[in-house]
């Protein structure tokens, strides 16, 4: 299929890609350096291999030529663009792939199906005041995805590690749209910083995304 959706921030670029092309297919299409054709080697399972070389051919889509560079992964697992032109964060889910570009502002991007294991590993990832999402109805699913994939986001802006989903990182609360944004805090070393995230539904998965904006004053259609 390929890019399946492209969108323009202010602050950000961000592309989808729907993959329905084999893994031959993606490969031809992409030119990879010497580090990065090593990682793809290293890469596990040909449905990660196909998520990985989409990210490589969303960037193309979003950004000049004088721009698209190879990437790198840092210790913490938080990629980055090899000419540092800017900041990228990429996801994964399904035939999904998503990348996500700033050149000025760290970024974070995550895509998910919404399935019913979810309901199951609530536990794992809310806090105490964000329980009452995890209330039995025909939305319960696809509220707590889209606060996993929120609070993933939010971790993947952040870039480092020993960053805890329950406790340092919280969603305010809001009412599921198809789309709309939300609010959330991230909480580290006494410091407190609030992001205002976007998200939208594609068929049954949700995707957020979240540059590094911030104040206490999000729109005020949250979760509309």
């Amino acid at each position: 299929m390929g890019l399946f959706m492209k969108r323009e921030t202010p602050e950000a670029l961000l592309g989808v890609w729907e993959i329905t092309e084999p893994e031959e297919e993606l490969f031809r299409k992409v030119r990879l350096s010497a580090p990065e054709r090593a990682y793809f080697e290293s890469l596990k399972g040909p449905l990660r291999k196909k998520h990985w070389l989409s990210y490589r051919l969303i960037l193309p889509h979003l950004l000049s030529n004088d721009l698209v560079s190879s990437m790198h992964y840092d210790a913490f697992g938080k990629p980055h663009l090899d000419n540092g032109a800017g900041h990228i964060s990429v996801a994964h889910s399904g035939r999904y792939a998503a990348l996500i570009f700033s050149r000025e502002t760290e970024v974070g991007i995550d895509i998910e199906q919404v399935k019913p294991k979810i309901i199951h590993l609530a536990k794992k990832f809310l806090s105490p005041k964000e329980e009452p999402y995890n209330t039995a109805d025909s939305l319960q699913a696809k509220r707590l995805c889209l606060i996993w994939c929120a609070k993933e986001a939010l971790y993947k802006l952040y870039g480092r590690k020993n960053l805890s989903f329950r406790a340092q990182i919280h969603i305010e609360p809001f009412s599921y749209r198809q789309s709309g944004t939300i609010s959330g805090r991230v909480m580290r070393e006494g410091q407190e910083k609030q992001y205002r995230l976007h998200y939208e539904t594609i068929d049954d998965y949700i995707l957020v995304y979240v540059s590094g904006n911030t104040g206490k004053n999000p729109d005020k259609n949250q979760g509309q």
